[in-house]
């Protein structure tokens, strides 16, 4: 195994510290703590050099809040400057590591996540059991107070193997011993999230390379193995605690460590996976509805803003998104737009014919692309600044458009300007008509194809079209 030595130097360059800062205030550029070390930038970051150059750093208390989502957990909230730090740590000595995971280690890697560790599952239950042919268990596990019981001297003996840089050994140890235990990492750190990752994967050496086990997956403290023999896990089982106690200091929980059939469902990282389907848990569901009431809440209050309901649905639609929740994910849109309407005329001007749009989007449109657009236009932007300010292109926002046309979210005689509308509907024949007849008809070169598309999704949007242009053309102008 390669070791490397002198690496505290690159951690202290001043390059790797900007780099740090920059990933720090990541998503966070609005805050006070961060605009406040950007004023002095070059001084704060060269005082942090100097410090983990003499080796002075030491890190600040952290502020530790509890926080029910839904379980019980005590966060950790490091000072901006710490964060800095962490991340410097990280930059170098990060790669070094990861090199050696296993490749079915899903956490807090670039590529990784808990979705692509439930696509893995997939593929597990499809080869053990030979495609619900046979008979699979799955050993459940998980690691009982994880986060609190990591062994310091077992971490650091861990890195050790890898890195023999004294200085950076003194600053790992500086970062643990924030809250001067010999146990335990902090919630929230980014130091804590590798550093657990790194700690059980000598528990994914052991159960790959000792135990031999084929069908074997890990995010962070929470594990699966499949086989087809019951026994077997039971006897993997037993062995896996008694490593974790003789080597990591750490144990299975007692009652969320079993062995269990495959087609009985199995939770695993918010799912409930079966062989043919998957399923939100009823945790899960009630910890949203509890969120989605208290949005209701400000939003009757008027804290917030539909926009801003809006983004917090989107989050939880993309995640029930990968288990088998069409219908729930209609009813969830129904029940929006329900209460998320009223006494808002900025977005929403006839109730009953906003929530029959939503009923016949299709399934792929669930990301309400169309509604922002709509916002955004209520607010009096441009087609070309709604373009920019959503990352998508001007023919996209006419899309939108013709869209909410079609279904009576806009008039098309609030869009364009009412001597194009008479000049297009005086070359349109039919619902039906294809753009590019409609444009040679009228031969004018300042009318566009988005322009055409949007008359015609005003006309689809009549429950009855006369086939006599005479009448049809009074109706539309009346």
């Amino acid at each position: 195994m390669k070791n490397f030595y002198n690496i505290y130097r690159e951690i202290c360059s001043f390059n790797n510290l900007l780099i740090a800062w920059q990933n720090a205030k990541k998503g966070k550029t609005k805050r006070r703590y961060v605009k406040r070390f950007q004023r002095n930038l070059k001084t704060n970051l060269q005082r942090l050099q100097e410090e983990l150059i003499n080796q002075t750093y030491e890190p600040c208390s952290p502020k530790t809040f509890v926080l029910r989502d839904p379980k019980t957990r005590k966060i950790s909230k490091s000072a901006f400057r710490d964060r800095v730090i962490h991340h410097a740590l990280c930059n170098i000595i990060v790669h070094m590591f990861e090199k050696g995971f296993i490749y079915d280690s899903y956490a807090n890697q670039i590529g990784k996540g808990g979705l692509k560790a439930l696509e893995r599952f997939d593929v597990f239950k499809r080869k053990v059991s030979k495609n619900n042919i046979r008979e699979a268990y799955v050993l459940k596990a998980d690691i009982k107070h994880y986060f609190e019981e990591i062994d310091h001297q077992t971490l650091i003996a861990i890195i050790k193997k890898k890195i023999k840089d004294d200085k950076v050994i003194w600053l790992i140890e500086q970062i643990l011993a924030i809250n001067n235990k010999t146990k335990g990492m902090p919630l929230g750190n980014l130091t804590s999230q590798f550093f657990a990752n790194l700690y059980l994967n000598e528990l994914d050496i052991f159960i790959k390379h000792k135990l031999r086990s084929k069908y074997y997956i890990r995010y962070v403290d929470d594990f699966v193995i499949l086989h087809e023999s019951k026994n077997q896990l039971e006897i993997w089982k037993n062995q896996i605690n008694n490593f974790l106690k003789e080597s990591l200091k750490i144990e299975l929980h007692p009652s969320k460590s079993n062995v269990l059939r495959l087609n009985s469902g199995i939770n695993f990282l918010g799912f409930r996976v079966f062989f043919y389907h998957k399923l939100i848990r009823k945790s899960n569901l009630k910890n949203f509805e509890r969120k989605f009431n208290n949005l209701k809440i400000l939003f009757d209050e008027g804290f917030i803003g539909r926009e801003k309901a809006l983004e917090s649905l989107q989050g939880w639609l993309a995640y029930c998104s990968h288990a088998n929740t069409y219908k729930y994910r209609k009813y969830l849109i129904k029940n929006f737009n329900t209460s998320f309407s009223h006494g808002n005329k900025l977005l929403v001007h006839n109730k009953k014919n906003y929530i029959n749009y939503i009923k016949q989007v299709k399934e792929s449109e669930l990301q309400f692309s169309a509604q922002k657009t709509l916002f955004h236009y209520k607010r009096g932007l441009s087609i070309k600044d709604i373009a920019i300010k959503e990352g998508i292109k001007e023919a996209t926002v006419w899309g939108h458009l013709a869209n909410l046309i079609e279904h009576k979210q806009l008039s098309v005689w609030k869009i364009l300007p009412h001597e194009k509308i008479h000049k297009i509907i005086r070359n349109i024949y039919s619902r039906k008509e294809q753009l590019r007849d409609v444009k040679k008809r009228i031969n004018d070169s300042s009318i566009t194809y988005d322009e055409i598309a949007c008359v015609i999704a005003s006309i689809k949007s009549k429950n009855k079209f006369k086939k006599n242009k005479k009448i049809f053309k009074k109706e539309i102008f009346n």
